[in-house]
This record gives C-alpha cells, sequence and structure tokens, in this order.
C-alpha cells in the first residue's frame, strides 16, 4: 500500500516559522523515525493551482496570507490554523531631487505599481497598493488621489540567485531614474549607498496600529487543507507543536534563528535585521484577535481592489483547535535538547 505524502511548502522569500524548523532540522528530526507516510519539504513561490486530486489533498503551507485568500475565494478546500506577524520596512521612496519628501506632496503623482503579467494573482499588486493606501491616508487622501502606473515586473535570469528585496528595488530604482514615475513602493537595501539620493516619503512601520501597517509581506500564515485536519489530524498537531517548539527556541536564541533564516533565504544576516524588526517574534504563530482582525481587513481590501471576486465567512475558515492542541502538546513535551545539539551544534 502506498504511504500518504504530506506536501509542506513555505515561500522562499520571506522568514517564516518553517523555514527556521528547516534550516534547524527540527521538524525532520521530529519525524525522522516514522514509517506510515512521507513529508515533502519545499521552498516554492504561489502556485495558482485549486484543483487537488486524492493523492495531493494532504498540503501545508507557510506564506503570504493573500494567495491563501485568492485561494479561498476560488473554493479551495482549506483552513487557517495560525498566523504571523513580521513588521518590517516598507517605505515609499522619490528621488531626493524631486523634492516629494511628505505624503501630501504625493497628491496627482505618478506611482509605481509593478505587476507580474503572467501570474492570474499578484500578491505585490496587493503589497503596493495597501502601502500606497496607508501613506496617502496620513495626508486624508487616498488611490483615487494619484496616477497608478502599471510597470511589468522583470525577474532575474533563471538560474541566478538574487534577493527577491534587491531585485524589486533595482526595477524600482529604475523607474524613478527614467523618469517613468515620481514614487515607488521598495525597500532600500542597506548596503547599497542610496539613502542621499532618495527620500523616505513614509515608512508603514510607523502606523500606530496593524490594520494600518499590514500588507502581504507582513502578514503571513500557515493554511492547511481540510483533508489533512480530517484524516491526519494528530500528525498535524505534532507539526505544529514542533513549530511551536522551533519558536520557543527562537525567543532564547535570535541571533542563531536570524543566521538560519537568512542562510535558508540567501541573504546577509545584516541585511535581513536591516528590513525586518524583531524576526524571532515576528514569526511565531498566533490566532490573537488582533491578527485575526487584520485578516479580515485584508480580504476586505482585496475585494474592493477586484483582486478577489468572490468573499467568503472569515470565521469558518479558521481552526483555532491545532494551536492551541499544538501548544499544549508543546508543553507537555518539550523539545529534546540533545536533538537541538545534534541538528544544529551550537558555536564554539
Amino acid at each position: 500500500m502506498t504511504r500518504p505524502v504530506i506536501h509542506y511548502t513555505r515561500c522562499p522569500s520571506v522568514p517564516t516559522i518553517s523555514a527556521l524548523a528547516e534550516a534547524w532540522g527540527t521538524l525532520r528530526a521530529e519525524f525522522a523515525e516514522e514509517h506510515d507516510f512521507d513529508i515533502v519539504f519545499q521552498s516554492v513561490g504561489f502556485s495558482p493551482k485549486t484543483e487537488y486530486d486524492h493523492k495531493d489533498r494532504f498540503w501545508l503551507r507557510n506564506a503570504g496570507h493573500a494567495p491563501a485568500i485568492w485561494k479561498k475565494s476560488h473554493g479551495v478546500d482549506c483552513k487557517v490554523v495560525g498566523l504571523a506577524f513580521l513588521d518590517g520596512r516598507y517605505p515609499v521612496l522619490s528621488l531626493h531631487s524631486s523634492g516629494l519628501a511628505q505624503p501630501e506632496a504625493l497628491k496627482g503623482k505618478r506611482l509605481a505599481v509593478f505587476y507580474n503579467p503572467d501570474s492570474p494573482f499578484d500578491l505585490m499588486i496587493a503589497q503596493q497598493l495597501k502601502i500606497y493606501q496607508t501613506t496617502l491616508a496620513t495626508a486624508g487622501l487616498g488611490l483615487d488621489d494619484v496616477e497608478l502606473v502599471r510597470i511589468p515586473r522583470t525577474f532575474p535570469p533563471r538560474g541566478e540567485r538574487q534577493s527577491f528585496l534587491l531585485a524589486g528595488f533595482q526595477s524600482a530604482l529604475a523607474a524613478l531614474e527614467d523618469g517613468i514615475v515620481d514614487a515607488v513602493a521598495a525597500s532600500i537595501p542597506p548596503d547599497g549607498g542610496l539613502y542621499p539620493r532618495l527620500n523616505v516619503v513614509y515608512d508603514t512601520r510607523l502606523a500606530p496600529d496593524l490594520i494600518s501597517r499590514v500588507h502581504p509581506s507582513v502578514l503571513r500564515g500557515l493554511v492547511v487543507s481540510t483533508a489533512l485536519i480530517e484524516e491526519q489530524r494528530d500528525l498535524l498537531v505534532r507539526i505544529v507543536a514542533t513549530l511551536v517548539r522551533t519558536a520557543e527556541r527562537a525567543a532564547t536564541q535570535p541571533l542563531d534563528a536570524l543566521r538560519a533564516l537568512a542562510t535558508d533565504l540567501g541573504q546577509a544576516p545584516e541585511n535581513l535585521a536591516a528590513v525586518y524588526e524583531n524576526i524571532a517574534q515576528g514569526i511565531r504563530l498566533d490566532l490573537n484577535d488582533d491578527y485575526v482582525a487584520t485578516l479580515d481587513a485584508q480580504k476586505t481590501f482585496l475585494l474592493r481592489q477586484g483582486l478577489i471576486k468572490k468573499d467568503f465567512d472569515l470565521e469558518s475558515w479558521i481552526d483555532r483547535s491545532i494551536l492551541a492542541d499544538a501548544t499544549a502538546l508543546a508543553q507537555r513535551a518539550p523539545q529534546n535538547a540533545a536533538v537541538f545539539e545534534q541538528t544544529h551544534p551550537q558555536p564554539v
């Protein structure tokens, strides 16, 4: 009889607790002796797949929330079992020579919206629009008060590993310097020496509340197939419990966690730390009311922008019992320290 396969994927571009568990080997160690099923771990980008056959029915994905909302709106049978909110630097930039230095100066100006013409759902459009909306709202403005200029995104040659953030910034800087737009939403590489040439019109991390700060690269979800919950619930709880224990270790070893995530994402640790704030805390799974409120706000935003067409009930999409049971399990059976030491020895 063929063993069931659990397809476990994570985003290749942003820090997640799943990426850290993979980097530290905690999930592989937890399930190394299992023989009743196979877990396939992959770091992959968004897939527009909405139909899952019987052999693919068991899956988990830890990534940005927006693609998961899109899939749910297309009828994919799945549940949110955890959320994580990782604050970071997401500024709106202009050239210093333009004189655009404050959000009120953006009225009537051209704002870049980079898009991927080959994707049925582009989370980067959702991200840019939300960043612009938050920025403009500080001056009593909205998206209707600016000109949104859509620009096809360019990608590094196949096989060339390049930072997702760096590639996006290079395209944004080119659009500014070529005079195509007046402002862009992009993070400045910390080692680029470009600060004197650019104005930070507004940085959304300064917004006072989570709903203003939320966008696809800030709020991430652990989303699983309903079949996995119904047919392999105990296994799922063990997986999430391992993530809970990994988060607890990260809280006590934040620098080690930063280095491990940087290696997994192919970035320098200092660059990762320059973009994101308090990574060890920000990748931790939770389903508190504030996080759920940001997910609800984002669903509403995507609907209003026409990025999803069909609404759905948010509360019924969330399964709080998995994380609750996993947390209880993690507390009853703390991770064996010897396994951690074996999979990830401490530096001398």
